[in-house]
């Protein structure tokens, strides 16, 4: 072993005096900065110490007015900041059918006014003492009461002529019109909410595509070019769109196209059979049927927001057992919804009937037998009954019954497929 000599032992005691120099000023600096919080020193050390953080914003749950109201609250008070620092708000429009006007952009808490029909989204950003920010967006959708109509009528299918075309008739049945002519099958047509025009389905090119035209069938506009089977049209409340179910790789699923222009796009495609869409009076919410939980299950009601968030599944309560719950459409005010109930085990005359629940799936309630199986359904403007199609012997009429089943009756003999207009 090397043995240190004098020298090296008094530098290693400088080192340590050193060290122990250094540790006491730091702990004075820091005592100092505790007692005189205005130093350079303790800004500097608190500014070593604080980590700004950004906020969160909140610009609140989707909303839904009716007209004519015109103004609604924009409201961005939950937003947070984990340094409670925020220190400026900022509302800008980002889509929607007008230009609105938002009374204070600046404020957490403002009105915006000047709305006209359709579907909105805001964005709010907030922002904090540090620069930092963070945004959210709300969804405001504005619907119009519309006043049912006293003198409705139902659109549906025939062959009483000797193919199957769409015809139109008065509420009580009379005053039949034929509303087309082709030489293919045309099927499944669906008012417009103005009745002004009508969907419909048609192979008149040798495959089953969507078509609209207007109410007294003139001016017929093809809007999808699937080359596969299409069908099933329904409006948005607005007119401006159209969803439909196709079949692509042996697999239905849904789609939205526009009324007049626009290519078709895919709203849902669970692998499965998805069909039979039904846009909601309000416009929020697309119902249709599915047998997602597999090919071995019943088919079940789902929705889902036609900018594809939001999907979940009915639970309805099953007083019934387990069922096929198929077709549905919703009541004028979107309160309840109509479907055929079919037995998983076949479509025999006396499996098939025709229910009325809840939208939430409660109160499920058998209103007509003897149906058609894969009817449609569709709601009186008044919501008192529910029209479908009634099977007698190899015969399809036009049925209709009572929403709460206690009376039901025929509309008109030899048709299917009818749509009420509301």
């Amino acid at each position: 072993m090397v043995k240190a000599g004098p020298s090296s032992t008094v530098s290693n005691a400088e080192e340590a005096l050193g060290l122990i120099f250094v540790i006491l000023c730091f702990a004075m600096l820091s005592f100092s900065c505790k007692k005189e919080l205005s130093c350079e020193s303790c800004r500097f050390v608190d500014s070593i110490r604080t980590t700004n953080h950004p906020p969160v914003a909140n610009a609140g749950a989707d909303q839904t007015i009716t007209l004519p109201a015109t103004t609604a609250t924009l409201d961005g008070r939950g937003s947070t900041d984990p340094d409670n620092n925020i220190t400026g708000y900022l509302w800008t429009k980002i889509s929607g059918p007008s230009l609105p006007n938002i009374a204070a952009s600046n404020a957490a808490l403002t009105s915006v006014n000047n709305l006209a029909e359709g579907t909105y989204e805001f964005e709010l950003k907030v922002t904090d003492a540090g620069g930092l920010s963070d945004k959210d967006t709300v969804k405001l959708t504005v619907t119009s009461r519309r006043v049912p109509c006293t003198d409705c009528k139902i659109v549906f299918t025939s062959d009483r002529d000797g193919n199957a075309e769409i015809y139109s008739c008065n509420a009580d049945g009379s005053n039949i019109k034929r509303l087309t002519n082709s030489a293919g099958l045309d099927d499944q047509a669906a008012w417009s909410a103005d009745g002004k025009h009508i969907a419909f389905v048609s192979d008149r090119t040798s495959i089953p595509e969507i078509y609209v035209m207007n109410a007294d069938g003139s001016n017929v506009i093809r809007r999808t070019f699937t080359e596969s089977y299409s069908g099933h049209p329904t409006w948005s409340p607005d007119g401006t769109k159209i969803a439909y179910s196709s079949i692509i790789n042996g697999n239905t699923s849904i789609w939205v196209v526009g009324a007049t222009s626009g290519l078709p796009s895919l709203l849902f495609d669970g692998d499965t059979q998805d069909d039979q869409p039904a846009w909601s009076p309000d416009g929020t919410k697309i119902a249709f049927a599915s047998n997602l939980a597999g090919t071995d299950h019943p088919y079940e009601i789902y929705t889902i927001a036609p900018d594809g968030t939001g999907f979940i599944k009915i639970p309805v309560v099953k007083t019934l057992g387990e069922l096929n719950y198929l077709g549905p459409s919703w009541s004028p005010d979107g309160s309840r919804l109509a479907m055929e109930i079919r037995q998983p085990s076949g479509v025999d005359l006396l499996d098939t009937r025709i229910g009325t629940m809840s939208a939430d799936g409660t109160g499920l309630k058998p209103i007509a037998a003897g149906i058609k199986a894969g009817t449609a359904t569709t709601w009186s403007a008044d919501g008192t009954r529910v029209a479908y199609t009634s099977l007698s012997g190899s015969r399809k009429d036009v049925a209709w019954a009572y929403a709460d089943g206690s009376s039901k009756g025929i509309i008109v003999t030899n048709g299917w497929s009818a749509n009420w207009q509301h």
